[in-house]
């Protein structure tokens, strides 16, 4: 367990972040398809497992399952598509990656797996090395992603967004609260749960920025920048609990006709695209219509209790209820009752 102090000034300066983006996610799923422990994800990494790529040993070495990684999250990070975490990896400073490097090999140095000694060449923007990892990581992000990394990172970036809106308008320990099991709020320290025992840390002004991500595990994963010691820690927790929350960040359902003859089909599609979290003019321009017959879309699902929608800055944003989620899953035999 690792025990983040809070003095209430420090509580005023926690904010949510935006995803790590197409590189960070990545770089973690490249952990977890390696490890046994992580059930919630045995189905994908089953079909991960079937056409990994033959440099992911490049990967293995520098982001093991188990162990210290070499951060490669930190000085990529807010490149939302892979070309452009592709290119701030090649754009990375030399002290930055030597910084990271650094520290993952004392970490790993007393351990069954030392960094590799070509791990040192990333440090040169121009590198063999910087080519080879920047070249694994791509392919891997094909086959584990399988061309779904823009839903996914909707998924992200819609939990972003209530996360923010929990600390709007319920306030930061409603969203420490939220972060259940991973971590508890005890004051004056948030206590996270980690698979081996950390140290302390205390913000001492500096900030804490919070951001989900779908591949962190075993638990929430604190990165702190080796280059400016006043930056914001940030701390990546998960966005997923169980299977079915899995299964919504992957992608689409199909439509059962059922659910079709019910609602028609472009409602029902409507629903169905509501479920992956958007907004009005989102939901208009996936479903091919104007942004007045997709709010009138969206109006009628609300007032049959199948969606709830909330403004955001300039737009309107929608989500599935529990019910809508039950109709579009085709069950409601799990305690859901139309009343």
């Amino acid at each position: 367990m690792k025990r983040i102090y809070c003095t209430p000034d420090d509580l005023t300066r926690i904010r949510i972040g935006a995803p790590l983006g197409a590189m960070g996610e990545t770089v973690l799923a490249t952990r977890v398809v390696q490890r046994t422990d992580a059930p919630l994800y045995d189905g994908w990494r089953g079909q991960v497992r079937r056409a990994m790529p033959d440099n992911f040993g490049v990967l293995a070495d520098i982001f093991p399952g188990v162990d210290h990684f070499v951060d490669l999250i930190t000085p990529t990070r807010g490149a939302r598509s892979m070309s452009a975490g592709i290119e701030a990896l090649h754009l990375a400073s030399r002290d930055e990656l030597r910084r990271e490097v650094e520290h993952a090999a004392r970490r790993r140095a007393l351990t069954d797996h030392p960094l590799p000694a070509w791990t040192q060449d990333l440090y040169d923007r121009d590198s063999a090395a910087r080519r080879d990892v920047a070249g694994a990581v791509e392919a891997f992000h094909a086959v584990a992603f399988a061309g779904r990394w823009a839903h996914m990172q909707s998924y992200l970036e819609v939990a972003a967004e209530r996360m923010a809106r929990t600390i709007a308008t319920e306030g930061v320990e409603r969203l420490f609260a939220g972060l259940a099991p991973f971590a508890r709020w005890r004051a004056p320290a948030l206590e996270v749960l980690t698979p081996i025992e950390c140290h302390d840390e205390q913000l001492d002004g500096r900030g804490l920025i919070i951001i989900p991500s779908l591949f962190i595990w075993p638990g929430p994963k604190l990165l702190k920048s080796t280059i400016d010691k006043d930056a914001p820690m940030t701390l990546v927790v998960p966005v997923l609990r169980d299977i079915a929350d899995f299964a919504t960040a992957w992608g689409p359902r199909a439509i059962n006709e059922a659910l079709t003859a019910l609602l028609g089909r472009t409602r029902a599609a409507a629903l169905q695209e509501i479920a992956e979290g958007c907004t009005t003019t989102e939901l208009a321009r996936r479903l091919g219509v104007s942004p007045a017959t997709a709010s009138e879309h969206a109006s009628i699902l609300r007032a049959a209790g199948l969606v709830e929608s909330w403004r955001y800055r300039n737009s309107m944003r929608h989500q599935a209820t529990t019910l809508g989620i039950a109709l579009l899953d085709g069950d409601l035999d799990s305690g859901v009752r139309i009343a």
